[in-house]
């Protein structure tokens, strides 16, 4: 209750567990681990829902960010993200909604897919799973199962979090903490910062610069947040979950104020499974998203300055812009199993 929330109250809980552990460097060493847990999850998840070059390519696309994957926290969210949606192809709807949940209260982003928990998925012959045939079911377009799932765990999480953090403590982490910057790195930022880094500063954990308020990060997410669940609703409709993954994260990405290198994580695993469904001209945007990243990111300290480097963040942006259309045409076709 004596600060600001800066994480959701699973990844708070997280620390405080690791926390518990001993010093910093215990905390550090902890975090990785769990990034080493979470990745074996992530490459499992895609080859036993997608297969073997499914899980290859997700991890070629993760190369260039490995540093950024294993001394963050988004692979955890990402891999509880990747698990729900395997779980939904594979015909296990309670472990897709609660899998969906779990990533949700780790970061808020996974809401994103929350359209699996509307959409039957068929059910492998084997019950498991595996290569077998998979059909939608129309006539019970409704899973109450994955809702179900999904309603009761995130229920009690969300609990929790008001307990734990205050009823205010979602409002503080849609608004940044009430950052009143753009961060350099978001579509509005950067191109702000190329104007000039004059008011450049480090603010709520980020480096931002202009004026913004939450007001306007809540109506950037209320916008958003149409077109990102639609995205993914349609990738699920017609069994491409991979591309539709792909143009609502972007989506996301794009509209939020704050968009930290880390974040092209959360695409990952959708590469391989757009790689399966045959969507090679979005894997390809999607890899050079991860690459640009990953080449301003290795001179952040230029960027910060302003220096001609920070241009490729532009051009990291419209690329992101890039595959959000690309996903959206790759949903178009019917996906088969």
């Amino acid at each position: 209750m004596d600060y600001q929330v800066e994480h959701p109250i699973g990844t708070l809980l997280v620390f405080k567990l690791l926390g518990g552990l001993g010093g910093r460097d215990v905390f550090g060493y902890a975090v990785v681990a769990l990034n080493a847990l979470a990745d074996a999850l992530i490459i499992a998840a895609l080859i036993r829902g997608w297969g073997v070059e499914a899980a290859a390519c997700y991890a070629v696309i993760l190369v260039p960010v490995l540093g950024l994957f294993f001394n963050r926290v988004d692979a955890w969210s990402t891999a509880a993200a990747t698990v729900a949606v395997a779980s939904w192809r594979c015909g296990r709807p309670g472990r897709s909604g609660a899998a969906l949940a779990v990533g949700s209260v780790l970061k808020l982003w996974p809401l994103v897919l929350a359209p699996l928990t509307l959409v039957r998925s068929g059910r492998s012959e084997a019950g498991t799973f595996g290569p077998a045939q998979t059909q939608i079911d129309r006539r019970i377009p409704v899973d109450l199962t994955a809702l179900a799932a999904f309603a009761v765990v995130a229920g009690v999480l969300a609990g929790a979090a008001a307990w734990l953090a205050g009823v205010n403590s979602v409002m503080q982490v849609l608004t940044f903490r009430g950052a009143q910057g753009w961060q350099i790195e978001s579509v509005v930022g950067s191109l702000i910062h190329l104007q000039g880094s004059e008011t450049v500063r480090l603010e709520s954990g980020a480096w931002r610069i202009g004026t913004t308020t939450g007001a306007v990060s809540i109506a950037m997410f209320l916008v958003a947040a149409p077109i990102c669940l639609w995205s993914s609703w349609r990738g699920f409709r017609r069994n491409r979950p991979g591309s539709g993954w792909l143009a609502a994260v972007a989506s996301l990405l794009l509209s939020s104020a704050l968009l930290s290198a880390q974040y092209v994580i959360w695409l990952t695993p959708a590469v391989g499974i757009a790689w399966a469904e045959s969507d090679r001209r979005s894997v390809g945007i999607a890899a050079l998203a991860v690459v640009l990243t990953q080449a301003f990111w290795s001179y952040y300290d230029d960027v910060i300055a302003g220096a001609p480097v920070a241009l490729l963040v532009v051009v990291r942006n419209v690329v992101l812009a890039l595959l959000v259309g690309s996903a959206l045409l790759g949903c178009r076709e019917r996906g088969v199993s």
